[in-house]
């Protein structure tokens, strides 16, 4: 029985009320590592308890609880030091985090484990790469862009390795039923800016009369979901993640307007992945992110405002082209983007 201590800084704090992709990521991964059999011990706000007990099944998994007026720093160290007399086969941390390079100086120290192993949602500092360095380390990012900071950090075992979770949830409509609107959506956290579902308002505007009135723009999801002046634009709140298939399968395209803002907000899109695998083509902003998941196909890349008009006019009036890049993001959706816990732990126990 492999042991794993789990750090997430995330879980070192309460719980949001409604805890974003990465956190609902780390609960699954939790949920396997015990259901494959590790000894999982994870640090964490009291708050996480409840959650981490139900994803932990019949595994096992030994919730170490943090009291509620630790920093990410200090609650971690306190941890730490408890378990000082503990050892791990393998320290996995959840994200990178400069605050949490005095607990990787204290893993080092206490010797806890042998090798540590880090999924990296975000851009990484330059001195926590250097921390990363004292001890032999896997990195496992979720882009390309996010793995070149490590490799140029000099980290020798970087790889690019991410996908969605349940990914059984997303699959084509059975039979496509003949209509005639053609469906586009805009899906996440629409409440921040940076998701870009304005943009696409936008450009839903400017689409010639003779095709927007066969169109329709599905914005999926809002905590308070906005009145808009078009009727062919209909908001929704925010959608469980196990209802989110079953909504893009009544979908023809998906928007993903997202922009950055100094640093890199859309680091994955799970949203993206989501639509790759329902078989719905992409209309995508040009961030890098992005643009690799169609690198083989599946989509469309906007520059600006008018460029997603005019992309969003051609999928309109064009099925075939609908069908087919939907089919290319589908495939690479499947050989890319997919989840496996058991394939990502395998990974960590070859020699690089």
């Amino acid at each position: 029985m492999q042991s794993v201590l789990f750090i997430e800084k995330v879980f070192l704090h309460p719980v949001k009320k409604s805890p974003g992709g990465v956190e609902l990521f780390n609960l699954s991964l939790l949920r396997d590592l015990a259901a494959m059999g590790c000894a999982v011990t994870v640090p964490a706000h009291r708050d996480w308890e409840p959650r981490m007990s139900q994803h932990a099944g019949n595994g096992r998994l030994e919730f170490i609880r943090l009291p509620g007026h630790f920093s990410d720093s200090a609650g971690g160290l306190a941890v730490l030091w408890k378990l000082r007399a503990h050892r791990f086969d393998l320290a996995l941390l959840g994200n990178v985090g400069d605050r949490l390079i005095p607990l990787l100086w204290m893993l080092r120290r206490l010797r806890l484990a042998p090798r540590l192993a880090l999924i990296a949602h975000r851009e990484p500092g330059a001195r926590f790469i250097h921390a990363l360095r004292a001890m032999p380390t896997r990195v496992t990012a979720v882009n390309r862009q996010i793995a070149a900071h490590f490799t140029r950090g000099g980290i020798p075992a970087v790889k690019v390795e991410y996908g969605i979770i349940q990914a059984e949830l997303f699959h084509p409509a059975a039979a496509a039923a003949p209509q005639s609107m053609v469906n586009f959506c805009v899906v996440g956290h629409l409440e921040r800016p940076w998701k870009g579902h304005a943009t696409a308002v936008a450009a839903f505007g400017r689409l010639p009369p003779g095709i927007k009135e066969n169109c329709r723009l599905h914005l999926a999801g809002f905590a308070q979901p906005p009145a808009f002046p078009d009727a062919g634009i209909i908001a929704y709140p925010w959608q469980p993640y196990t209802r989110v298939g079953e909504f893009l399968r009544r979908m023809d395209v998906m928007i993903v307007p997202s922009r950055d803002d100094r640093v890199m907000r859309e680091t994955f899109s799970q949203a993206a992945v989501q639509g790759m695998l329902t078989g719905l083509p992409l209309i995508v902003s040009n961030l890098p992110v992005l643009a690799e998941k169609l690198d083989q196909g599946g989509g469309l890349i906007f520059q600006d405002l008018n460029d997603l008009a005019d992309a969003m006019g051609r999928l309109a009036e064009d099925a075939p082209l609908r069908r087919r890049l939907g089919a290319q993001g589908r495939a690479t959706a499947l050989a890319r983007y997919v989840w496996n816990t058991q394939k990502f732990m395998d990974g960590l126990s070859v020699t690089p």
